[in-house]
């Protein structure tokens, strides 16, 4: 896969507390609910942006990554 995506990301819930992004049928990261601590992204190599207040700042910080 490229590294960078021309393809819009797509989510999906895979269990409670656990969002999977894709882009072109692949994955590009994951965020984790950290329940009372946030929201952690982490990208598809395993890189850790950070953890977020949202998930939807969590999301946009993983799309913003590529």
């Amino acid at each position: 896969m490229a590294d960078t995506l021309t393809a819009p990301v797509s989510w999906r819930s895979a269990q409670r507390g656990l969002w999977v992004a894709s882009a072109d049928e692949h994955p590009v990261g994951i965020v984790t609910e950290k329940w009372t601590h946030g929201f952690v992204v982490t990208t598809r190599t395993g890189r850790n942006l950070g953890t977020y207040r949202s998930l939807e700042e969590a999301q946009g910080a993983l799309e913003a990554s590529l």
